[in-house]
């Protein structure tokens, strides 16, 4: 399923604030990192990104990107997990999609340097959409990498960034693993 993330910038006059990337604490039921600051190698600080349900893989805008017959299997997933409510999904998407206002997403970011203010942050065109696989069984996001091994192949699922170079040991297991296939 896509989740779009949006991003605001720091002003650049207040960007010196910021000298390494602060996260937030994550939340353990939901596999998203939250709203961080991050200084990139420009120098501009971003702050995001959100985890918004996107209407499509290419859904970049409010509506760009969205594809009819995409869009309703994503809303009729969502809709089932929001029904279920496993993980605490609805408060996800309320806070989520309440992030489209620049002033729920400023309360984010104040939790992480109360020095700034809501005028602190300027827009930015910086949109991405990120793949998480739901277990549609269990109507839940997947926690972790699902792995399915077959005679032939190996599939490493849900591997969201930073995957392989988080763990050296985790990548020498997938090796071991496909090298056995």
């Amino acid at each position: 399923m896509p989740f779009k993330g949006i991003y605001f910038k720091l002003r650049p006059e207040r960007a010196h604030l910021v000298n390494a990337n602060i996260y937030p604490v994550p939340d353990i039921n939901q596999p998203f990192l939250g709203v961080h600051l991050t200084r990139v190698a420009s120098g501009e600080v971003y702050a995001g990104p959100t985890a918004i349900p996107a209407l499509g893989r290419e859904n970049y805008g409010i509506l760009q990107g969205a594809q009819l017959g995409e869009s309703l299997r994503v809303g009729f997933e969502v809709t089932k997990m929001y029904l279920a409510n496993h993980q605490n999904f609805r408060k996800l998407v309320h806070t989520e999609l309440g992030k489209y206002r620049k002033k729920n997403f400023f309360a984010a970011v104040r939790k992480l340097m109360p020095e700034l203010t809501c005028d602190d942050l300027i827009p930015s065109d910086k949109v991405g959409i990120r793949p998480q696989l739901i277990n549609v069984r269990e109507k839940k996001l997947e926690m972790d990498y699902v792995i399915e091994k077959s005679l032939d192949s190996l599939h490493v699922l849900n591997a969201i960034s930073p995957a392989f170079t988080s763990s050296l040991a985790f990548a020498e297991w997938i090796v071991d693993q496909s090298q056995a296939v």
